[in-house]
């Protein structure tokens, strides 16, 4: 049996270096997208886990940046995989109010103290809140419950463009887990978490047209004024896009794509049941104020209909094909690019969520022979992110032990038996078929694009650190105890 109380009071006596903890991984600046700080970054994680006591810590080489692998063998017999990212995204500094790597204590509103930064929840914060954790049962206890195998990467907010590779090369290792653990700060404003049983699957992609490949545009931007005499990349690119989808910009005209576009998985009657308490959650609300969307005035049409659950079920089952940006020559005032060109490439990232049987291979694939049947066969494509869907039963030991943990400290909470999102958390359990839950963890705070903070001292509702730190000692031993 643990020594509950010893390690809250090791926690309690310890706040202020746990929270010069979270400051120091915030102060340090990660920004994936300006290589901003990342190799810095990679060595503060690396020493992290050597502070730890971790065995083995080692840097990897990313497509991009480094990743960390480090494992802590604590002889137990239960051995489970913790993921982290230490990428942010990025920052206008003009538009902050703190100092975005200050770290800055405060009050805001009804908390008596906040910690703004970012990265502050999304998601170093919470991740350090994690290790503090563990660090607080090695203090007391001498070791963990159980041995952890940390994957931690730093390209996250680029797609994960190495995190399957990065577990292809230690599947030797990996496949001795028994679990994927990633417990996050998931408490709303009214205080009730929220637990994820599974992920759509993700796939990101960069299709390029340039004038070399093309052969009738230029190969390097010239003068607009030339425009009679040489054709645009972008407007290759524009003609490549639209041929992937309907005449509104909607669905997808990908044969082996479009076959499955319109079906749903079918749900049994335990996942309705979740569905129906998220709804009841919901009632007399319309969806649009629900679900992330911005409200009736943001979004004025909703794919599908707004009948019953069908919004609810397209949200979490239904796949994706869209275009996150564009990118090409003059990108307005302020960008230090030149207006009047023909520029020599245009750039399009798209992302495609789904859960069907497809894989992502499969799926890239189909729309390069797609592009190609259309006479498209001079469009790149660069592949960012490829990973399947992966869902946990709501049977699964793990995620009773999750609830169970949340029940005992009497907050209220909300199961999804998929989340809209994806990304790398599915790798190992797909790779390895084991369980994974994500969040089920009290505290929070706003992981915004301005002014992101996370709660230190709460109000009531939100947990500050020193709850969070401590529920999750209770959940990873309850955890242990109910996968054994």
């Amino acid at each position: 049996m643990m020594q509950r109380e010893q390690i809250f009071h090791y926690i309690d006596e310890h706040l202020d270096e746990h929270i010069r903890h979270v400051q120091q991984w915030v102060r340090q600046k990660s920004v994936s997208w300006d290589n901003l700080g990342m190799t810095q970054c990679a060595e503060l994680v690396a020493d992290s886990y050597r502070q730890l006591g971790c065995q083995e810590v080692e840097l990897i080489q990313g497509r991009f940046y480094p990743g960390v692998w480090a494992y802590y063998d604590a002889g137990a017999a239960l051995t489970i995989h913790n993921y982290c990212m230490y990428d942010t995204r990025t920052v206008n500094e003009k538009e902050w109010t703190h100092d975005p790597w200050g770290a800055e204590l405060m009050p805001l509103g009804s908390y008596p103290k906040v910690l703004v930064g970012r990265g502050a929840m999304g998601a170093k914060g919470p991740y350090v809140a994690w290790l503090n954790a563990l660090a607080s049962i090695i203090a007391v206890e001498g070791t963990l419950p159980v041995n952890i195998m940390f994957l931690a990467e730093g390209e996250e907010i680029l797609g994960s463009p190495t995190y399957r590779q990065f577990v292809e090369q230690y599947a030797g290792r990996l496949q001795n887990v028994k679990a994927s653990f990633v417990p996050a700060m998931a408490q709303s404003a009214t205080g009730t978490v929220s637990v994820g049983l599974g992920l759509k699957g993700m796939v990101v992609i960069e299709l390029t047209a340039s004038g070399e490949a093309w052969g009738r545009g230029p190969a390097h931007t010239i003068h607009s004024s030339l425009a009679s005499l040489v054709s645009s990349p972008p407007f290759r690119l524009a003609k490549a896009l639209a041929c992937l989808v309907d005449k509104n910009g909607e669905g997808c005209a990908v044969p082996e794509l479009k076959r499955v576009w319109k079906r749903r998985k079918r749900l049994g009657a335990r996942e309705r049941s979740m569905l129906a308490q998220i709804a009841e959650r919901a009632k007399d609300k319309d969806w649009r104020d629900v679900l992330p969307l911005g409200g009736t005035k943001n979004v004025p049409y909703v794919q599908g209909g707004m009948q019953g659950l069908d919004p609810l079920i397209n949200y979490l089952y239904g796949p994706t094909f869209n275009i996150a940006g564009l990118r090409s020559g003059f990108l307005g005032a302020g960008t230090g690019t030149i207006p009047f060109i023909i520029p020599g490439q245009a750039t399009a990232t798209i992302d495609i969520r789904t859960v069907i049987a497809l894989s992502p291979e499969e799926i890239i694939d189909s729309i390069r022979r797609h592009l190609d049947k259309h006479g498209f066969s001079d469009i790149r494509i660069d592949v960012l992110a490829a990973f399947s869907h992966s869902q946990t039963p709501a049977t699964d030991p793990g995620v009773k032990s999750v609830l169970a943990t949340l029940d005992a400290w009497q907050v209220d909470h909300e199961v999804w038996p998929i989340q809209s999102g994806g990304g790398p958390w599915t790798a190992v359990p797909n790779a390895f078929s084991v369980p994974c839950v994500r969040a089920g963890v009290i505290g929070g705070g706003a992981g915004r694009a301005i002014d992101e903070y996370m709660v230190i001292e709460g109000d009531g509702r939100i947990a500050g650190l020193a709850e969070s730190e401590k529920f999750m000692v209770d959940l990873l031993y309850n955890y242990a105890h109910a996968i054994i």
